[in-house]
């Protein structure tokens, strides 16, 4: 009975052995498999969400960017650099960039063409003529820019000036405001040299609705060969973005914001 017992008890622990055996191989490859594929997965989010991290910065770098240079101030929206100007062919001169007209039909007999500059020009634009307002008989007169401003704000107007000494010298700008002709400034030009006289436009905000009207008024002017002259005129602005590109950021920042929570 002992013997048998032994016996049995000894088959009885070889069987165990062998479940034990299996259960620990069959464990051992599960855990080993669970750990392989847990790790993979884990490497896995891991990599995604380190992709859709740099996705989201660069769409913000992108649209930043993007915006950051559309508003760059500077923008030329229209320029006369004035050369082959002539009164006596016609007295409404196009906009050699962007798109404008000059009118100086209002100076009547004073307009005279004279030697330019290249101070304020256009890149690559030279020297050729300038248009000038002569005599006595300029005084009370004008000359009048027209131009589209559609999708620009803050606008600067610029241009390059002289006289003679008994030329213009109370001189005025003027906006149209949809009413009347209001004056936005007055200058004096330098009486011995070119320069380059800058008006900012940003606080006539009704200039950036789509069309703008701007005019030189000329006085001042104390003989009859006095001379006041005019050369690359042009206006400015900043560009406004347009509403893609404003909902491009506003996407970009929401995305930012999910990544930080």
């Amino acid at each position: 009975m002992t013997g048998m017992s032994h016996a049995a008890t000894g088959r009885i622990g070889a069987g165990e052995v062998s479940a034990g055996v299996a259960n620990g191989v069959a464990n051992g490859v599960a855990n080993g498999v669970g750990r392989g594929i847990g790790h993979g997965v884990g490497r896995g989010v891991g990599h995604g969400a380190a992709h859709r991290a740099g996705a989201f910065a660069a769409l913000v770098t992108a649209a930043s960017s993007y915006l950051v240079a559309a508003g760059a101030q500077g923008a030329v929206i229209a320029a006369w650099n004035l050369n082959g100007v002539d009164p006596l062919q016609t007295t409404v001169f196009a906009a050699t960039t962007g798109a404008g007209t000059l009118d100086f039909s209002g100076l009547g007999a004073s307009a005279s063409a004279l030697q330019g500059t290249a101070l304020g020009a256009q890149k690559g634009e030279l020297a050729g003529e300038s248009l000038a307002v002569v005599g006595t008989l300029g005084n009370g007169t004008s000359m009048r820019l027209d131009f589209e401003t559609f999708g620009y704000r803050d606008l600067t107007l610029s241009f390059a000036t002289r006289r003679s000494a008994t030329g213009a010298s109370a001189n005025r700008i003027e906006y149209w405001s949809g009413f009347t002709w209001l004056t936005a400034a007055e200058f004096t030009s330098n009486a011995t040299a070119w320069e380059v006289v800058t008006v900012k436009l940003a606080a006539q905000d009704f200039l950036e609705k789509g069309f703008a009207s701007l005019r030189f008024v000329m006085d001042g002017a104390t003989s009859s060969s006095g001379s006041v002259r005019f050369d690359n005129l042009s206006v400015s602005g900043s560009a406004v973005p347009a509403p893609g590109a404003l909902a491009l950021l506003g996407l970009a920042g929401c995305a930012a914001r999910r990544r930080r929570r």
